[in-house]
């Protein structure tokens, strides 16, 4: 059902652009510093990348507009400056939107794992803290004192280890208040944080394959940016059938041995207590 509306919205709003605007992109990095004539509402900074080099569309995670970070499948929206960015460029910028996006991608996994007879309602995940150790998500399985085996884990991790190399990029699409509401009638989550989110009664919404979740983005490009990961504790959390997943990745860009990995997947499975303060800030707070 979600799907179906987001694939109806996508397609009333391209059919809005009845006349094709050009405009100009001044684009700054390498192979060299160039200006491209984009098409308004329809080119994104993944088809400018297309346009320069091939290196550019498979390395490039997120774009970054007149100073602000951008979706690479976003569509421009007016006469820009555009950067492309990558891991060994930028870093910084780019650690938060990569657990985001991990986040994100958990989530797809916690909805598919179990048997249809439990009913699966995704919470939320909490704003990405990088000295957490872990990116997480929050979720209601339907489920009471459970604790997940090794195996469980294990099969976890296959999951979601299948998905990123899957290569699927992230859709980004903002809807109206309304529309997101309908879309997420049967999370009863979700309906309660929707009003919070919605700015000028506007929600964003991002999809990877079949799996649409709430966000403020932006995040990476495609799911093959990810590289080693592990599914590393499930947390029971104080209220009835509420769990938090986490779990540790690192982008394939950047390279770490087996040892230093398996370093970071234990310091993974203590608790994250990030957005768990307080009951009233667990409600209030904004998604990742």
């Amino acid at each position: 059902m979600k799907n179906d509306l987001f694939n109806k919205e996508k397609l009333r709003q391209q059919s809005l652009i009845t006349r094709v605007e050009k405009l100009e992109v001044k684009y700054r990095g390498v192979p060299s510093d160039c200006t491209l004539i984009m098409n308004k509402n329809m080119s994104t900074p993944y088809n400018c990348a297309m346009h320069m080099h091939e290196m550019l569309c498979q390395r490039s995670v997120l774009a970054e507009i007149n100073g602000q970070l951008w979706d690479m499948h976003r569509p421009l929206i007016e006469e820009c400056e555009l950067k492309l960015l990558n891991f060994h460029t930028s870093p910084e910028a780019l650690n938060k939107v990569f657990w985001r996006s991990c986040s994100f991608l958990l989530g797809s996994i916690i909805e598919k794992a179990f048997k249809d007879e439990y009913f699966v309602d995704l919470h939320s995940w909490p704003k990405p803290n990088i000295k957490s150790g872990s990116y997480v998500y929050d979720a209601d399985i339907g489920i009471s004192n459970w604790t997940p085996s090794t195996e469980e884990l294990k099969t976890l991790t296959t999951m979601f280890c299948k998905l990123v190399n899957e290569d699927n990029n992230f859709e980004v699409l903002d809807v109206s208040e309304s529309l997101a509401m309908e879309m997420f009638q049967h999370n009863r989550f979700k309906s309660q944080q929707i009003p919070h989110l919605a700015k000028n009664d506007s929600v964003t919404l991002y999809r990877v394959k079949d799996h649409i979740d709430i966000s403020c983005g932006p995040m990476i490009a495609n799911t093959k940016v990810v590289g080693t990961s592990q599914i590393t504790a499930i947390h029971h959390l104080d209220r009835d059938c509420g769990y938090r997943f986490q779990a540790v990745s690192i982008p394939k860009q950047l390279t770490l041995n087996s040892f230093a990995f398996s370093i970071l997947a234990d310091r993974a499975k203590k608790l994250n207590e990030t957005g768990l303060v307080t009951d009233l800030e667990e409600k209030n707070s904004a998604l990742g």
